[in-house]
């Protein structure tokens, strides 16, 4: 049962890998950048369902947590865009899909999937308490200052004035760091194989079109 476990694993990594690869390179072709910035929510939503393969264990509370993470994400950043008052003065382009109150509803999403996989990652390679939530949140930030200038340049989002605040990065770290607090209180996952690999796609996803584009 393990083998077969693994076996899927494998393929998974590699099914995603692929879909990394082919959006680098569809992104930094200027004849089809503007289709696959399109396609940025469908990114987000199969890295998640891939995730979400993997989980363990499934159960009412699981699903709240997670639930309430996502949806924590998208009020926040509901919040930020109207008031400019936590992250800065930012709005969304049109890259992100569909939209409530000028806000992406794929952003809840994306806040919970950062908030997973780091999370796993970091106890996954064994990292204890009191530390987790704190390295968590740290990635997660390291994560948001790789993100940023791709995000400007395929119309994620845009800055007053195109300039990225510090304000940004330090909201980041506060509200990434009371999350990560919020998800190890509810202990929703034992594990998840696809954690790392994904965090590791993340980074490389994004080194890549930072210094390509």
């Amino acid at each position: 049962m393990e083998g077969k476990k693994n076996k899927w694993l494998i393929v998974a990594m590699l099914f995603l890998s692929i879909f990394y690869v082919v959006g680098i390179i569809g992104l930094l072709n200027d004849a089809t950048s503007k289709l696959f910035q399109q396609l940025t929510p469908f990114n987000i939503l199969l890295s998640v369902v891939v995730l979400f393969c993997f989980h363990h264990p499934w159960n009412r509370s699981a699903v709240l947590s997670m639930l309430a993470v996502a949806i924590a994400g998208f009020t926040i950043e509901m919040f930020g865009v109207h008031s400019g008052k936590i992250f800065g003065s930012y709005e969304y382009g049109d890259s992100l899909g569909w939209k409530i109150s000028n806000t992406p509803l794929i952003i809840g999403l994306n806040w919970l999937l950062l908030v997973y996989i780091t999370n796993l990652a970091m106890k996954q390679i064994g990292i204890g308490k009191p530390w987790i939530e704190l390295t968590a949140a740290a990635l997660m930030t390291a994560l948001d200052y790789l993100i940023e200038p791709v995000a400007v340049q395929y119309d994620f989002w845009h800055w007053k004035e195109e300039i990225i605040p510090i304000q940004n990065f330090v909201a980041w770290f506060y509200i990434s760091f009371i999350m990560q607090l919020s998800f190890n209180r509810a202990k929703p996952v034992k594990e998840n194989k696809m954690a790392i690999p994904l965090v590791l796609l993340q980074i490389l996803f994004f080194i890549a079109l930072n210094i390509w584009k």
